[in-house]
């Protein structure tokens, strides 16, 4: 029986799916936030709800038609606001499939806390950012490799007309595809080799507000390799003032399509993306 109260019950769409077949990492976000306002309802709240952080750590995957769950707890309480654990079950196996720890702006003073379960706790990502920050206009912006492009729309706000979490996270991973061919992996030639890359850990930062009509850029910078993990790390700039207003550190893997397991990075791959490794 999984702990905590009962806060998500949904099930994997098409449109929730990329590439590699299985959910996209904005959906677990998504799936994360639904769980939050659910979580503030049951205590009787119904005002919308912040997040500034989402750690997320990834089990097993998810794909389409499978059913899964969330069960949310409250482990930590601060200055801004109560820490939020969801643990997405796979109702189908039983298998946990992702654990999301949720920094909010919203307290009741109500809730209990509980501990933070041993698999949602920060592995290879930290709960909590040492990432420099800087403008899009300065040197160390420049060295990064740029990755997205775009705009905040109206339909990716909630009420309060903020951007939502799950398109923060969008942008890192939609961007994904620019920065591994920025290092030597073209997307198809992998895909033909039924290879494809996939995220084992990742955290997000909401730094500033993003509202509807914000231009965006991200850049990004491979920080570290250890093993078959490469770890990434990701700023978001609004382009029209050059501020940072967002950031996401990432380790990320080789994925055999075929065999659904991590593979380990040839001699030449490695060689490839190693002179863009880089200290931020």
């Amino acid at each position: 029986m999984a702990s905590g109260l009962p806060t998500l019950q949904t099930t994997v769409n098409t449109t929730h799916c990329d590439e590699i077949g299985h959910m996209n990492v904005q959906f677990y976000v998504a799936a994360g936030s639904d769980a939050t306002r659910l979580f503030a309802a049951a205590t009787g709240h119904r005002e919308p709800i912040i997040a500034t952080s989402d750690h997320i750590r990834f089990y097993r995957e998810l794909r389409v038609g499978d059913i899964f769950t969330s069960h949310t707890q409250a482990v930590a309480r601060d200055e801004d606001g109560l820490t939020l654990c969801h643990r997405l079950t796979n109702r189908g196996t039983g298998e946990l499939a992702a654990t999301l720890v949720t920094r909010t702006r919203f307290d009741d003073e109500t809730v209990a806390l509980d501990v933070l379960p041993d698999d949602a706790a920060p592995r290879s990502i930290t709960a909590r950012s040492a990432l420099p920050s800087f403008s899009l206009d300065s040197p160390a912006a420049d060295r990064l490799i740029p990755i997205y492009q775009g705009m905040v729309h109206p339909e990716q706000c909630d009420e309060t007309g903020q951007m939502r979490q799950q398109f923060l996270i969008s942008r890192f991973s939609d961007g994904a595809a620019h920065l591994w061919h920025h290092v030597g992996f073209d997307r198809d030639a992998m895909l033909k080799a039924r290879r494809g890359a996939v995220v084992l850990e990742m955290r997000v930062d909401r730094l500033a507000p993003m509202t509807a009509g914000t231009p965006l850029v991200v850049k990004s910078a491979i920080v570290n390799v250890a093993g078959k993990v490469l770890h990434f790390a990701h700023f978001m700039f609004d382009a029209a003032s050059g501020a940072l207003i967002g950031t996401g550190e990432a380790a990320a893997v080789l994925f055999d399509l075929e065999a659904r397991k991590t593979v380990s990075y040839s001699d030449e791959e490695i060689a490839a993306f190693t002179p863009h490794i880089m200290k931020v």
